[in-house]
């Protein structure tokens, strides 16, 4: 016969147990803020990976309500629980720095041997993994301690509103802590450490002041259960998972968040709204946000063409009559680093008023400190859209360079977007856009967002950049613009960026509409950008395939070795 006994302070005025409830719901709020960041880099940040961490936690907090129930009846005292919490917080502090292997080999796996859905189940598995195991433990906390706050209490109602209100309140908390303070400041993996530092702690706490003991009336078994055995046991169930937590941190500060990088990574940081890469070799700086081993942008250190989608996208000033007119307006939706307007600058060779906006302040940042970019481009920090709500302003080119792999804004993808694009047009602007999934079929981004653009141009083009997967799409409702372009070719005196033009006047094309018109009410981007994804991977990884289809996997394995 054995009897509990409540020998822990803590617990006399059940205080503690209403600050476990409240950091409880700061930790599964936190973590959840910090899994899109974390999964951002191979996965972006869109809808879709938003909808699968949302699904992925409401899982893991209803297995864990059901389980806390069911433990709750059956061991009715705390001490289980504050175990389970170390442990739930040892694992959080760990997700950063193990998480980014255990993504990056199911990002792996699924690309190899996936034919769709590469994002979706990808991501879905890593959230599964990653995510669910920690936060179904604290979806346990509320119904255990409902279970031992409220006893025989006849304020039963009271005392159960009141977790519920402290669960709610820290959640509230743990939603805005790491978007408006840890991950601007010290970063995601950091984030994960403090929120995963919270919980080790409050259960360090209460185990260390001496839980709830039993009592037997066995004198020798009372004994026994002071013996150095079962006092290892405890110190070691203490001891394990707060050092893997300490190890967590550790590894996690002290590794490259994108781990497969080489030394060529010059900083590493977060904003608010992305995480921000830039990389330095002997002749370039790159740029990257969010997205797993892409280039948002690129500039050579002697300032010259870069051979992506900019060089072509120089083509736009004359189409829109600039020479004749000797001089003009630009505006660059979604400048980024100002790639763009650094190239306008020196190779447009007319007086040009360029203006860059950039909805994210700390990437205007670095376009003036890291990339050299001019101060005499004005650097406007808004989103796109809202600027064109605001502005009066007519420009003679705009460019609208604001599409990340899957993370396509869609109220910057709508009719009535293109349709404030032209209206913020002169009479023979040219609106240039870059579509960095190019794709041909019906369900693609590329074809939806061509054929949206025809509901406020009626000249649509569209040019392939070679031996990459951006088209560049020119619109206007001059029908001679091209007209301008051809005939300035032969009077441009820089060699490279006439051969540039010329491979642009040699295969730019109509686009044919099929009619799909993308609204602010139904613009489905997440879906046709994922179905985008799937086909440039499988393309790109049919080779493999192809191998693991005829000598089965050892024969990849020994194929990737050799």
């Amino acid at each position: 016969m054995e009897q509990r006994i409540n020998t822990n302070p803590l617990l006399n005025k059940k205080i503690f147990l209403f600050i476990t409830e409240f950091l409880s719901g700061i930790a599964v709020m936190g973590v959840e803020t910090a899994a899109s960041r974390l999964l951002a880099p191979y996965f972006s940040s869109s809808q879709v990976v938003w909808t699968l961490i949302i699904g992925t936690i409401l899982i893991a907090m209803s297995l864990g309500n059901f389980l806390g129930g069911r433990m709750a009846d059956k061991h009715p005292d705390v001490t289980r629980l504050y175990v389970l919490i170390l442990f739930s917080g040892a694992y959080i502090c760990l997700i950063p720095f193990v998480g980014r292997y255990v993504i990056a080999f199911i990002s792996a796996l699924f690309a190899l041997f996936a034919t769709n859905g590469l994002i979706v189940w990808s991501s879905l598995v890593c959230c599964l993994i990653l995510f669910v195991p920690p936060l179904m433990i604290l979806g346990m906390v509320t119904p255990s301690l409902i279970k031992y706050t409220m006893g025989n209490s006849i304020t039963s109602g009271k005392i159960v509103g009141g977790l519920e209100a402290l669960n709610t309140v820290g959640s509230i908390i743990g939603t805005f802590i790491p978007t408006f303070i840890t991950i601007p400041t010290i970063g995601t993996q950091l984030t994960f450490a403090v929120f995963g530092g919270l919980l080790v702690l409050i259960a360090l706490v209460f185990l260390i002041t001496g839980g709830i003991h039993t009592v037997k009336e066995n004198k020798k078994e009372e004994n026994e259960e002071k013996e150095p055995s079962h006092i290892l046991k405890k110190g070691l169930l203490t001891f394990i998972p707060t050092a893997f937590a300490t190890l967590g941190v550790v590894l996690s500060f002290h590794s490259p968040f994108v781990f497969w990088e080489d030394k060529t990574i010059k900083r590493e940081f977060e904003s608010i709204y992305n995480y921000l890469q830039v990389k330095e070799d002997d002749r370039s700086i790159y740029f990257s946000t969010n997205v797993m081993f892409s280039v948002e942008s690129m500039v050579r250190k002697d300032g010259s063409l870069t051979s992506m989608y900019y060089d072509y996208c120089l083509s736009a000033p004359y189409m829109a009559n600039i020479p004749a007119k000797g001089k003009g307006k630009v505006l660059v939706l979604g400048n980024g680093t100002g790639a763009y307007a650094s190239l306008l600058r020196r190779y447009v060779p007319y007086p040009l008023e360029i203006t860059g906006v950039e909805i994210d302040q700390a990437i205007n940042d670095l376009a003036t400190s890291t990339f050299g970019l001019s101060k005499e481009v004005e650097l406007i920090t808004d989103d796109g859209r809202n600027f064109l709500n605001h502005s009066k302003e007519k420009y003679d080119v705009i460019m609208v360079d604001a599409y990340s792999s899957i993370s396509v804004p869609f109220q910057m993808a709508s009719v009535e977007f293109f349709t404030q694009v032209r209206d913020h047009l002169v009479d023979d602007g040219v609106m240039v856009m870059n579509i960095n999934m190019a794709g041909e079929k019906d369900n693609s981004i590329d074809i939806a967002l061509s054929d949206t653009v025809y509901s406020a141009f009626s000249q649509v083009y569209k040019y392939r950049v070679p031996y990459q997967t951006n088209d560049e799409l020119f619109a206007s409702n001059n029908p001679e613009f091209l007209e301008n372009f051809y005939q300035e070719i032969p009077d441009v005196e820089d060699v490279e960026l006439k051969n540039t033009f010329e491979k642009v006047k040699e295969v730019i094309h109509p686009h044919k509409d099929s009619g799909i018109r993308m609204s602010d009410d139904n613009a489905d981007v997440e879906l046709r950008s994922m179905f985008a994804v799937d086909d440039i991977v499988s393309g790109q990884l049919a080779f493999y395939r192809q191998i693991y289809e005829e000598r089965g996997f050892m024969g990849l394995l020994e194929y990737l070795l050799s």
